[in-house]
């Protein structure tokens, strides 16, 4: 049964595709084709110096030039959810990264000028 219907939406497109193309305007008067604007502008994080961890917390050994990297889902409130480290120099340092991201705010993503739900990587960089 599921492959009969299959077979025929795809050959009732193939119907449609073959009459558009016969029924062409036998006018020359242009016809005005209103043209779809999309806009997307990705998350962005609002204050970056609010993402702190003190200089007590990093654990002997750190680099100077150490980073990681972050994912987070930053929902249309400009929360972060879902956040998760996918590269690390120190697992205790994850954790208060972690924990830093998910407290600081985002402008959230929009499309079209609305608000919407977008992933986000961050490069979260040592400063000593």
């Amino acid at each position: 049964m599921s492959r009969l219907l299959i077979a025929s939406l795809l050959l009732s497109s193939s119907v449609f595709s073959a009459s558009a193309m016969a029924s062409a305007p036998s006018t020359d008067v242009p016809t005005s084709n209103p043209t779809v604007a999309s806009a997307y502008v990705a998350p962005h994080l609002l204050n970056p110096t609010e993402l702190h961890v003190a200089a007590s917390d990093l654990t002997e050994g750190t680099p100077a030039n150490a980073s990681m990297i972050v994912r987070a889902d930053i929902d249309a409130y400009g929360h972060a959810k879902n956040v998760r480290v996918l590269r690390t120099f120190s697992p205790e340092m994850s954790f208060r990264v972690a924990q830093a991201i998910s407290r600081a705010r985002f402008q959230p993503a929009t499309f079209n000028n609305h608000t919407i739900s977008a992933p986000l990587n961050l490069v979260v960089s040592v400063q000593r």
